[in-house]
Protein backbone atom coordinates (compact mmCIF):
# COMPACT_ATOMS: atom_id res chain seq x y z
CA UNK A 1 0.00 0.00 0.00
CA UNK A 2 1.30 3.63 -1.07
CA UNK A 3 0.05 6.92 -0.07
CA UNK A 4 0.56 9.21 -3.51
CA UNK A 5 0.53 12.90 -3.63
CA UNK A 6 0.08 14.91 -6.88
CA UNK A 7 0.67 18.99 -6.35
CA UNK A 8 -0.88 20.95 -8.58
CA UNK A 9 0.85 24.20 -8.44
CA UNK A 10 -0.78 27.70 -10.26
CA UNK A 11 0.27 30.91 -10.62
CA UNK A 12 -2.90 31.55 -8.34
CA UNK A 13 -4.13 27.88 -6.77
CA UNK A 14 -2.60 25.28 -5.51
CA UNK A 15 -4.50 21.88 -5.34
CA UNK A 16 -3.38 18.71 -4.48
CA UNK A 17 -4.96 15.08 -3.85
CA UNK A 18 -3.53 12.34 -1.98
CA UNK A 19 -4.21 8.75 -3.09
CA UNK A 20 -3.98 5.60 -1.49
CA UNK A 21 -2.72 2.49 -4.08
CA UNK A 22 -3.04 -1.23 -3.24
CA UNK A 23 -3.55 -3.73 -6.00
CA UNK A 24 -5.44 -3.05 -9.06
CA UNK A 25 -7.34 -0.16 -6.66
CA UNK A 26 -7.37 3.49 -5.67
CA UNK A 27 -8.47 4.87 -2.94
CA UNK A 28 -8.75 9.06 -2.57
CA UNK A 29 -7.51 9.87 1.01
CA UNK A 30 -8.24 13.89 0.67
CA UNK A 31 -8.31 16.76 -1.78
CA UNK A 32 -6.96 20.27 -0.99
CA UNK A 33 -6.80 23.79 -2.13
CA UNK A 34 -5.27 26.61 -1.48
CA UNK A 35 -4.74 30.38 -2.91
CA UNK A 36 -1.45 31.52 -3.27
CA UNK A 37 -2.57 35.07 -3.27
CA UNK A 38 -3.95 34.43 0.34
CA UNK A 39 -0.61 32.86 1.41
CA UNK A 40 2.61 34.12 2.18
CA UNK A 41 4.34 32.30 -0.35
CA UNK A 42 3.75 29.57 -2.55
CA UNK A 43 5.28 27.15 0.03
CA UNK A 44 2.87 27.98 2.26
CA UNK A 45 0.07 27.70 -0.12
CA UNK A 46 1.42 24.14 -0.91
CA UNK A 47 1.66 23.33 2.64
CA UNK A 48 -1.95 24.73 3.60
CA UNK A 49 -3.31 22.50 0.59
CA UNK A 50 -1.46 19.09 1.90
CA UNK A 51 -2.33 19.46 5.46
CA UNK A 52 -0.67 16.99 8.09
CA UNK A 53 -0.96 14.01 5.37
CA UNK A 54 2.51 12.52 5.10
CA UNK A 55 2.53 10.75 1.83
CA UNK A 56 5.33 8.29 0.61
CA UNK A 57 6.23 10.21 -2.34
CA UNK A 58 5.24 13.28 -4.07
CA UNK A 59 5.08 14.45 -7.67
CA UNK A 60 4.46 18.43 -8.69
CA UNK A 61 4.73 19.63 -12.59
CA UNK A 62 6.51 22.26 -14.19
CA UNK A 63 4.68 25.08 -15.96
CA UNK A 64 4.26 23.98 -19.81
CA UNK A 65 5.52 28.10 -20.14
CA UNK A 66 8.65 26.99 -19.16
CA UNK A 67 9.02 24.08 -20.91
CA UNK A 68 9.28 23.05 -24.60
CA UNK A 69 7.45 20.37 -26.16
CA UNK A 70 8.71 18.57 -29.53
CA UNK A 71 7.56 15.99 -32.23
CA UNK A 72 10.53 14.50 -33.71
CA UNK A 73 11.16 11.54 -36.13
CA UNK A 74 14.59 9.80 -35.80
CA UNK A 75 16.08 7.17 -37.48
CA UNK A 76 15.13 3.31 -36.47
CA UNK A 77 19.04 2.59 -35.99
CA UNK A 78 19.29 5.22 -33.15
CA UNK A 79 16.71 3.32 -30.67
CA UNK A 80 19.27 2.00 -28.79
CA UNK A 81 21.25 4.96 -28.72
CA UNK A 82 18.28 7.32 -28.04
CA UNK A 83 19.52 9.16 -24.88
CA UNK A 84 22.48 10.28 -26.78
CA UNK A 85 20.91 10.94 -30.28
CA UNK A 86 17.67 12.84 -29.10
CA UNK A 87 20.46 15.26 -27.08
CA UNK A 88 22.14 16.54 -30.16
CA UNK A 89 18.28 16.78 -32.47
CA UNK A 90 17.08 18.41 -29.44
CA UNK A 91 19.63 21.13 -29.05
CA UNK A 92 18.92 22.89 -32.46
CA UNK A 93 15.52 23.39 -31.51
CA UNK A 94 15.94 25.30 -27.57
CA UNK A 95 17.29 29.01 -26.94
CA UNK A 96 19.15 27.18 -24.73
CA UNK A 97 22.25 25.26 -23.76
CA UNK A 98 21.89 21.57 -23.33
CA UNK A 99 24.36 21.34 -20.66
CA UNK A 100 21.91 23.73 -18.52
CA UNK A 101 18.81 21.46 -19.66
CA UNK A 102 16.76 18.22 -19.16
CA UNK A 103 14.79 16.27 -20.92
CA UNK A 104 12.46 13.59 -21.48
CA UNK A 105 10.85 11.53 -24.37
CA UNK A 106 7.82 8.75 -24.75
CA UNK A 107 8.26 6.96 -27.84
CA UNK A 108 5.01 6.99 -29.50
CA UNK A 109 3.61 4.11 -31.91
CA UNK A 110 4.67 3.74 -35.40
CA UNK A 111 2.53 3.89 -38.21
CA UNK A 112 2.25 1.21 -40.47
CA UNK A 113 4.51 1.50 -43.43
CA UNK A 114 6.70 4.67 -41.45
CA UNK A 115 10.56 3.89 -41.12
CA UNK A 116 11.06 6.59 -39.06
CA UNK A 117 11.13 6.44 -35.13
CA UNK A 118 8.38 9.34 -33.68
CA UNK A 119 9.00 10.63 -30.29
CA UNK A 120 7.23 12.88 -28.42
CA UNK A 121 9.82 14.92 -25.90
CA UNK A 122 10.02 17.29 -23.58
CA UNK A 123 12.78 19.86 -22.52
CA UNK A 124 12.87 22.44 -19.36
CA UNK A 125 16.05 24.33 -18.13
CA UNK A 126 17.34 22.43 -15.29
CA UNK A 127 17.17 25.56 -13.20
CA UNK A 128 13.60 26.01 -13.08
CA UNK A 129 13.42 21.69 -12.34
CA UNK A 130 15.37 22.72 -9.18
CA UNK A 131 13.23 25.66 -8.26
CA UNK A 132 10.46 22.93 -8.36
CA UNK A 133 12.29 20.73 -6.06
CA UNK A 134 12.99 23.49 -3.60
CA UNK A 135 9.66 24.56 -2.91
CA UNK A 136 8.18 21.39 -2.54
CA UNK A 137 11.20 20.44 0.15
CA UNK A 138 10.24 24.22 1.51
CA UNK A 139 6.84 23.58 2.39
CA UNK A 140 6.90 19.59 2.97
CA UNK A 141 10.51 18.76 4.35
CA UNK A 142 11.28 16.27 1.63
CA UNK A 143 11.80 16.22 -2.08
CA UNK A 144 9.08 15.23 -4.78
CA UNK A 145 10.23 12.02 -6.81
CA UNK A 146 8.72 13.45 -10.21
CA UNK A 147 8.78 16.88 -11.71
CA UNK A 148 6.26 16.74 -14.46
CA UNK A 149 5.48 18.78 -17.24
CA UNK A 150 2.55 20.58 -17.95
CA UNK A 151 -1.00 19.12 -18.59
CA UNK A 152 1.00 15.26 -20.09
CA UNK A 153 -0.01 14.33 -16.33
CA UNK A 154 -4.03 14.25 -17.54
CA UNK A 155 -3.18 11.39 -19.13
CA UNK A 156 -2.18 9.16 -16.37
CA UNK A 157 -6.01 9.46 -15.84
CA UNK A 158 -6.03 6.94 -18.02
CA UNK A 159 -5.75 4.41 -15.16
CA UNK A 160 -9.09 5.08 -13.46
CA UNK A 161 -10.73 6.69 -16.58
CA UNK A 162 -10.14 4.08 -18.67
CA UNK A 163 -12.64 5.26 -21.31
CA UNK A 164 -9.83 8.01 -22.59
CA UNK A 165 -8.22 5.28 -23.95
CA UNK A 166 -10.99 4.20 -26.04
CA UNK A 167 -13.43 6.78 -27.62
CA UNK A 168 -15.87 6.53 -29.58
CA UNK A 169 -14.56 5.65 -32.59
CA UNK A 170 -12.00 3.92 -30.80
CA UNK A 171 -8.77 4.76 -33.15
CA UNK A 172 -9.87 8.61 -32.76
CA UNK A 173 -7.61 10.41 -30.62
CA UNK A 174 -9.01 12.90 -27.58
CA UNK A 175 -7.80 16.42 -26.28
CA UNK A 176 -7.78 17.01 -22.22
CA UNK A 177 -8.39 21.02 -21.48
CA UNK A 178 -6.97 22.18 -18.67
CA UNK A 179 -8.54 25.41 -17.85
CA UNK A 180 -6.99 27.40 -15.14
CA UNK A 181 -7.33 31.22 -14.38
CA UNK A 182 -4.10 32.91 -16.07
CA UNK A 183 -2.63 29.78 -18.09
CA UNK A 184 -4.62 27.13 -20.12
CA UNK A 185 -2.96 23.14 -21.23
CA UNK A 186 -3.93 20.85 -23.58
CA UNK A 187 -2.90 17.57 -24.32
CA UNK A 188 -3.58 14.94 -27.06
CA UNK A 189 -3.71 11.62 -25.99
CA UNK A 190 -4.42 8.88 -28.54
CA UNK A 191 -4.64 5.21 -27.58
CA UNK A 192 -4.02 6.22 -23.70
CA UNK A 193 -0.80 7.70 -24.93
CA UNK A 194 0.15 11.37 -24.49
CA UNK A 195 0.99 12.98 -28.22
CA UNK A 196 1.19 16.26 -28.77
CA UNK A 197 0.44 19.19 -25.51
CA UNK A 198 0.69 23.01 -26.00
CA UNK A 199 0.31 25.52 -23.07
CA UNK A 200 -1.80 28.88 -24.13
CA UNK A 201 -1.21 32.13 -22.37
CA UNK A 202 -4.52 32.59 -21.94
CA UNK A 203 -7.08 31.19 -18.75
CA UNK A 204 -10.07 32.25 -17.55
CA UNK A 205 -9.03 35.77 -16.46
CA UNK A 206 -10.73 38.28 -18.25
CA UNK A 207 -13.80 36.41 -19.32
CA UNK A 208 -16.20 36.73 -21.19
CA UNK A 209 -14.16 39.38 -22.73
CA UNK A 210 -11.45 37.21 -23.18
CA UNK A 211 -12.97 34.37 -24.68
CA UNK A 212 -12.46 35.11 -28.41
CA UNK A 213 -8.80 35.36 -27.90
CA UNK A 214 -9.50 32.12 -25.85
CA UNK A 215 -10.53 30.58 -28.74
CA UNK A 216 -8.54 31.75 -31.54
CA UNK A 217 -5.32 30.14 -29.23
CA UNK A 218 -7.37 26.75 -29.10
CA UNK A 219 -8.14 26.83 -33.11
CA UNK A 220 -4.63 27.19 -33.83
CA UNK A 221 -3.41 24.68 -31.31
CA UNK A 222 -5.85 22.14 -33.25
CA UNK A 223 -4.42 23.13 -36.60
CA UNK A 224 -1.01 22.40 -35.32
CA UNK A 225 -1.96 18.97 -34.46
CA UNK A 226 -3.57 18.71 -38.09
CA UNK A 227 -0.33 19.69 -39.14
CA UNK A 228 1.50 17.00 -37.86
CA UNK A 229 -0.54 14.52 -39.76
CA UNK A 230 -2.86 14.57 -36.55
CA UNK A 231 -6.75 12.80 -36.74
CA UNK A 232 -9.91 14.56 -36.07
CA UNK A 233 -10.53 14.86 -32.24
CA UNK A 234 -13.51 12.20 -31.16
CA UNK A 235 -14.08 15.41 -28.23
CA UNK A 236 -12.99 17.17 -25.58
CA UNK A 237 -12.56 16.91 -21.95
CA UNK A 238 -12.79 19.83 -19.97
CA UNK A 239 -11.06 19.79 -16.65
CA UNK A 240 -9.19 22.35 -14.02
CA UNK A 241 -10.72 25.57 -12.27
CA UNK A 242 -12.67 26.60 -15.43
CA UNK A 243 -14.35 23.27 -15.85
CA UNK A 244 -17.32 24.50 -14.30
CA UNK A 245 -17.65 28.15 -15.70
CA UNK A 246 -20.95 28.88 -16.43
CA UNK A 247 -21.51 28.60 -20.29
CA UNK A 248 -17.54 27.26 -20.97
CA UNK A 249 -19.21 23.70 -22.73
CA UNK A 250 -21.20 25.31 -24.73
CA UNK A 251 -18.81 28.00 -26.10
CA UNK A 252 -15.83 25.79 -26.31
CA UNK A 253 -18.06 22.94 -28.55
CA UNK A 254 -19.41 26.21 -30.87
CA UNK A 255 -16.13 27.90 -31.52
CA UNK A 256 -13.93 24.71 -32.09
CA UNK A 257 -16.55 22.72 -33.52
CA UNK A 258 -16.12 19.83 -30.58
CA UNK A 259 -17.99 17.71 -28.74
CA UNK A 260 -17.39 18.61 -25.13
CA UNK A 261 -17.82 15.26 -23.12
CA UNK A 262 -18.17 14.31 -19.39
CA UNK A 263 -15.40 13.64 -17.69
CA UNK A 264 -15.91 9.71 -17.00
CA UNK A 265 -16.56 8.36 -13.71
CA UNK A 266 -13.45 7.20 -12.36
CA UNK A 267 -12.93 3.98 -10.83
CA UNK A 268 -11.69 4.90 -7.28
CA UNK A 269 -12.73 2.81 -4.19
CA UNK A 270 -14.72 4.95 -1.69
CA UNK A 271 -15.28 8.15 -3.42
CA UNK A 272 -17.73 10.93 -1.98
CA UNK A 273 -19.94 12.57 -3.35
CA UNK A 274 -18.10 16.00 -2.60
CA UNK A 275 -15.44 14.30 -4.09
CA UNK A 276 -16.79 13.05 -7.21
CA UNK A 277 -18.19 17.06 -7.74
CA UNK A 278 -14.47 18.32 -7.51
CA UNK A 279 -12.70 16.05 -8.97
CA UNK A 280 -12.62 17.70 -12.55
CA UNK A 281 -10.72 20.57 -10.61
CA UNK A 282 -8.59 18.46 -9.03
CA UNK A 283 -7.95 16.20 -11.97
CA UNK A 284 -4.43 17.26 -12.95
CA UNK A 285 -3.19 16.64 -9.31
CA UNK A 286 -4.83 13.33 -9.64
CA UNK A 287 -2.97 12.69 -12.43
CA UNK A 288 0.39 14.00 -10.87
CA UNK A 289 -0.13 11.49 -8.08
CA UNK A 290 -1.31 8.37 -10.37
CA UNK A 291 2.21 9.54 -12.41
CA UNK A 292 4.11 7.66 -9.02
CA UNK A 293 2.63 4.67 -9.93
CA UNK A 294 4.81 2.12 -12.27
CA UNK A 295 2.37 2.40 -15.10
CA UNK A 296 2.68 6.32 -15.23
CA UNK A 297 2.35 7.83 -18.89
CA UNK A 298 3.72 11.68 -18.35
CA UNK A 299 7.17 13.19 -18.36
CA UNK A 300 10.00 12.98 -15.70
CA UNK A 301 12.40 16.09 -15.85
CA UNK A 302 14.27 14.71 -12.50
CA UNK A 303 17.32 13.05 -14.98
CA UNK A 304 21.30 13.25 -14.53
CA UNK A 305 21.91 14.82 -11.73
CA UNK A 306 18.27 16.10 -10.49
CA UNK A 307 17.32 12.34 -10.50
CA UNK A 308 15.72 11.55 -6.85
CA UNK A 309 17.31 9.46 -4.65
CA UNK A 310 15.24 6.70 -4.27
CA UNK A 311 14.79 6.29 -7.80
CA UNK A 312 16.57 3.41 -9.91
CA UNK A 313 18.49 4.97 -12.00
CA UNK A 314 19.86 7.07 -9.51
CA UNK A 315 20.74 3.42 -8.08
CA UNK A 316 22.35 2.66 -10.95
CA UNK A 317 25.09 5.59 -10.91
CA UNK A 318 25.93 4.07 -7.60
CA UNK A 319 26.22 0.39 -8.57
CA UNK A 320 29.62 0.03 -8.29
CA UNK A 321 29.79 1.47 -4.49
CA UNK A 322 26.88 -0.60 -3.67
CA UNK A 323 28.74 -3.66 -5.51
CA UNK A 324 32.25 -2.74 -3.49
CA UNK A 325 30.16 -2.55 0.02
CA UNK A 326 28.39 -5.76 -0.89
CA UNK A 327 32.28 -7.58 -1.88
CA UNK A 328 33.55 -6.01 1.86
CA UNK A 329 30.02 -8.12 3.47
CA UNK A 330 30.15 -11.27 1.21
CA UNK A 331 34.00 -11.34 2.75
CA UNK A 332 33.10 -10.66 6.41
CA UNK A 333 30.65 -13.20 6.39
CA UNK A 334 33.56 -15.96 4.56
CA UNK A 335 35.49 -14.85 7.08
CA UNK A 336 33.14 -14.93 9.96
CA UNK A 337 31.92 -18.52 8.61
CA UNK A 338 35.37 -19.67 8.61
CA UNK A 339 36.10 -18.30 11.77
CA UNK A 340 33.16 -19.87 13.10
CA UNK A 341 34.38 -23.74 11.20
CA UNK A 342 37.11 -23.43 12.92
CA UNK A 343 35.71 -22.70 16.66
CA UNK A 344 33.14 -25.62 15.85
CA UNK A 345 36.24 -28.22 14.36
CA UNK A 346 37.90 -27.16 18.11
CA UNK A 347 34.75 -27.92 20.35
CA UNK A 348 34.53 -31.17 18.27
CA UNK A 349 37.75 -32.00 19.07
CA UNK A 350 37.94 -31.75 22.51
CA UNK A 351 34.30 -33.48 22.78
CA UNK A 352 35.79 -36.83 20.65
CA UNK A 353 38.87 -36.70 23.25
CA UNK A 354 36.24 -36.57 26.35
CA UNK A 355 34.05 -39.42 24.88
CA UNK A 356 37.41 -41.19 24.53
CA UNK A 357 37.69 -41.12 28.22
CA UNK A 358 34.27 -41.83 29.36
CA UNK A 359 33.91 -44.81 27.43
CA UNK A 360 37.44 -46.33 28.76
CA UNK A 361 36.55 -45.81 32.13
CA UNK A 362 32.98 -46.58 31.71
CA UNK A 363 32.78 -49.40 28.84
CA UNK A 364 36.19 -50.71 29.16
CA UNK A 365 36.83 -49.68 25.66
CA UNK A 366 38.30 -46.41 24.56
CA UNK A 367 36.71 -44.79 21.18
CA UNK A 368 35.87 -41.21 19.95
CA UNK A 369 33.29 -42.43 17.55
CA UNK A 370 29.35 -41.79 18.97
CA UNK A 371 28.14 -44.46 16.90
CA UNK A 372 30.99 -46.98 18.54
CA UNK A 373 30.22 -46.08 21.67
CA UNK A 374 26.11 -46.16 21.67
CA UNK A 375 26.84 -49.82 20.09
CA UNK A 376 29.03 -50.50 23.18
CA UNK A 377 26.52 -48.77 25.53
CA UNK A 378 23.36 -51.04 23.99
CA UNK A 379 25.49 -53.94 24.47
CA UNK A 380 26.34 -53.32 28.58
CA UNK A 381 30.33 -53.02 30.17
CA UNK A 382 32.13 -55.60 28.80
CA UNK A 383 35.38 -55.70 31.21
CA UNK A 384 33.42 -54.52 34.48
CA UNK A 385 32.53 -57.17 37.18
CA UNK A 386 28.89 -55.32 37.51
CA UNK A 387 26.26 -53.72 35.63
CA UNK A 388 26.20 -50.06 36.58
CA UNK A 389 22.15 -50.58 36.84
CA UNK A 390 21.43 -52.18 40.17
CA UNK A 391 19.54 -55.96 39.42
CA UNK A 392 17.89 -55.99 42.21
CA UNK A 393 16.49 -53.36 44.44
CA UNK A 394 13.95 -52.71 48.15
CA UNK A 395 11.25 -54.00 45.98
CA UNK A 396 12.79 -57.21 44.96
CA UNK A 397 13.62 -57.50 48.83
CA UNK A 398 9.74 -57.31 50.07
CA UNK A 399 8.74 -59.90 47.43
CA UNK A 400 11.30 -62.47 48.36
CA UNK A 401 10.13 -60.96 52.53
CA UNK A 402 6.73 -62.01 51.09
CA UNK A 403 7.45 -65.79 49.98
CA UNK A 404 9.90 -66.07 52.92
CA UNK A 405 7.19 -66.03 55.88
CA UNK A 406 5.22 -68.72 56.29
CA UNK A 407 1.72 -68.37 56.68
CA UNK A 408 0.97 -69.56 59.89
CA UNK A 409 3.59 -67.19 61.22
CA UNK A 410 2.18 -63.10 61.99
CA UNK A 411 4.86 -61.01 60.93
CA UNK A 412 5.14 -57.24 61.03
CA UNK A 413 7.77 -54.89 59.43
CA UNK A 414 8.57 -52.19 61.55
CA UNK A 415 11.66 -50.27 59.51
CA UNK A 416 13.39 -51.64 55.72
CA UNK A 417 16.80 -49.87 55.06
CA UNK A 418 18.11 -50.16 51.62
CA UNK A 419 21.64 -48.32 51.67
CA UNK A 420 24.62 -49.03 49.02
CA UNK A 421 23.36 -52.69 48.85
CA UNK A 422 23.33 -53.76 52.14
CA UNK A 423 19.40 -54.19 53.91
CA UNK A 424 18.43 -53.97 57.16
CA UNK A 425 15.18 -54.97 58.26
CA UNK A 426 13.29 -54.75 61.48
CA UNK A 427 10.40 -57.11 62.19
CA UNK A 428 8.13 -58.39 64.63
CA UNK A 429 7.51 -62.35 65.19
CA UNK A 430 5.92 -64.54 67.59
CA UNK A 431 8.89 -66.72 68.66
CA UNK A 432 12.91 -66.21 67.38
CA UNK A 433 12.90 -69.40 65.71
CA UNK A 434 10.58 -68.00 63.39
CA UNK A 435 12.96 -64.95 62.63
CA UNK A 436 15.59 -67.93 62.04
CA UNK A 437 13.06 -69.77 60.04
CA UNK A 438 12.52 -66.48 57.69
CA UNK A 439 15.91 -65.99 57.58
CA UNK A 440 16.91 -69.33 56.03
CA UNK A 441 14.07 -68.75 53.87
CA UNK A 442 15.50 -65.01 52.41
CA UNK A 443 19.45 -66.81 51.54
CA UNK A 444 17.43 -69.38 48.83
CA UNK A 445 17.30 -65.55 46.75
CA UNK A 446 20.57 -65.56 44.33
CA UNK A 447 21.17 -62.15 45.31
CA UNK A 448 21.40 -62.04 49.16
CA UNK A 449 24.47 -62.67 50.76
CA UNK A 450 25.75 -63.01 54.28
CA UNK A 451 21.63 -63.13 56.03
CA UNK A 452 22.15 -62.99 59.46
CA UNK A 453 19.44 -62.30 62.22
CA UNK A 454 21.40 -60.01 63.93
CA UNK A 455 19.92 -59.42 67.22
CA UNK A 456 16.39 -60.09 69.13
CA UNK A 457 14.96 -58.53 71.76
CA UNK A 458 11.20 -58.98 73.87
CA UNK A 459 8.62 -56.45 72.13
CA UNK A 460 5.41 -57.62 74.06
CA UNK A 461 4.20 -59.81 75.60
CA UNK A 462 4.18 -63.22 73.18
CA UNK A 463 6.22 -61.25 69.95
CA UNK A 464 10.09 -60.67 69.78
CA UNK A 465 11.52 -58.21 67.80
CA UNK A 466 14.42 -58.62 65.82
CA UNK A 467 17.15 -57.39 63.07
CA UNK A 468 18.06 -58.78 59.93
CA UNK A 469 20.95 -58.20 57.91
CA UNK A 470 21.95 -59.14 54.43
CA UNK A 471 23.68 -57.69 51.16
CA UNK A 472 22.75 -57.37 47.94
CA UNK A 473 25.01 -58.72 45.37
CA UNK A 474 24.25 -60.35 41.84
CA UNK A 475 26.81 -62.91 40.61
CA UNK A 476 27.12 -62.95 36.86
CA UNK A 477 25.89 -66.08 35.81
CA UNK A 478 27.90 -66.33 32.65
CA UNK A 479 31.15 -65.44 35.06
CA UNK A 480 29.80 -68.16 37.10
CA UNK A 481 29.18 -70.65 34.31
CA UNK A 482 32.91 -70.32 33.14
CA UNK A 483 34.08 -70.34 36.78
CA UNK A 484 32.39 -73.43 37.25
CA UNK A 485 33.45 -74.54 34.35
CA UNK A 486 37.46 -73.89 34.61
CA UNK A 487 37.07 -74.75 38.37
CA UNK A 488 36.45 -78.56 37.14
CA UNK A 489 38.76 -78.66 34.38
CA UNK A 490 41.19 -78.33 36.99
CA UNK A 491 39.87 -80.78 39.51
CA UNK A 492 40.07 -83.19 36.86
CA UNK A 493 43.42 -82.33 36.05
CA UNK A 494 44.74 -82.88 39.86
CA UNK A 495 42.60 -86.05 39.90
CA UNK A 496 44.18 -87.43 36.73
CA UNK A 497 47.27 -90.63 37.11
CA UNK A 498 50.67 -89.13 36.10
CA UNK A 499 52.17 -91.46 33.12
CA UNK A 500 55.10 -93.41 33.89
CA UNK A 501 57.94 -92.64 32.26
CA UNK A 502 58.71 -94.36 28.31
CA UNK A 503 55.26 -94.79 28.22
CA UNK A 504 53.35 -94.12 25.01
Amino acid sequence: MHRLLGIDAGKSVVRAALIRTTYRRVFVEALGEAAVTDAVSEAEAIRAAVGLHRPDAAAIALSGEKSFYRRLDLPAAAQKEIENVLGFELEATVPFEMEDAVFDHRLLKRPPGVETLPVFAAVARADDVRERIAVVKEALGFEPERVALGAVALANLEAVMPELAAPSPASAPIALLDLDYLTSEIVIVSGGEPVFARTLSRGTAGLPGTAPALARELRQTLAAWRNLGGEPLAGLYLVGGGATAQGAEMFLSTQLGLTILPLPTPRIEGLTPEQAAALPRFAKALGLALGLTPKTKGFNLRKGALEAERSYPFLREKIPILAGLGTVIALSFGFSIVAELRTLDAERGLLAASLATASHDVLGEETSDPQKARELLEQGPGAADEDPMPRVDAFDVMVQLSKAVPKEITHDVLELDVNRGHVTLQGVVPSVSDAQIIADHMKEHRCFRDVKVGRTSQFTEGKHKYVLELDLKCEDKAKKKKTGAADAAESASAGAPEKPEGSR
